[in-house]
């Protein structure tokens, strides 16, 4: 299993990765960028795209539910704030990575969600993002297999069918 984060605060120049990764989209995912009004958004977006064609090519396909699937293997991705990451597998795969915040009012969301009392925010990021990402991998896989990992102020779920050992690669996208 392969986890890629990359941390957009890195791309010192944001004008030139999108000119630069822009003409490599397919026409759906080209609409859907443009489609995208908050500039934030749409840099995450395309930085997801730039992880996924690295690692799959132009073997990838967006689903109606917006589901990525590919013929090359399982993938899922997540993105907050300035990161975006990208779990890729074998078998079915999902990751949440989540900001740990302690201005949020975590409590308010995690009793709507019925996640109980959460001691701080690092205790609502880990049962939120283990929430996203079993929802990523699919319902159907019952006591999913869980890692997390935090990394530079943000909580990563990764959920799986089995235990694995996971390569970590953090990505400088120029």
């Amino acid at each position: 299993m392969k986890l890629f984060i990359t941390d957009l605060k890195k791309i010192i120049n944001r004008q030139a990765f999108v000119c630069k990764h822009l003409s490599e989209l397919n026409a759906a995912d080209l609409a859907r960028f443009e489609n995208i009004k908050d500039e934030d958004r749409a840099l995450q977006f395309l930085a997801g795209r730039v992880l996924i064609l690295e690692n799959f090519g132009t073997d990838f396909q967006t689903l109606p539910n917006e589901k990525i699937i590919s013929t090359k293997g399982y993938l899922s991705l997540s993105h907050s704030g300035d990161f975006v990451a990208l779990a890729t597998d074998d078998e079915p795969v999902g990751v949440d990575v989540e900001k740990i915040e302690q201005t949020r009012d975590f409590q308010k969301i995690a009793q709507r969600m019925k996640f109980g009392n959460c001691a701080d925010s690092k205790e609502f990021c880990t049962k939120w993002t283990a929430y996203e990402a079993d929802f990523k991998l699919g319902r159907e896989f019952k006591n999913p297999h869980r890692r997390f990992i935090e990394h530079d102020g943000f909580m990563i779920c990764i959920s799986s069918l089995r235990e694995k050992e996971i390569n970590l690669k953090v990505k400088n996208l120029l």
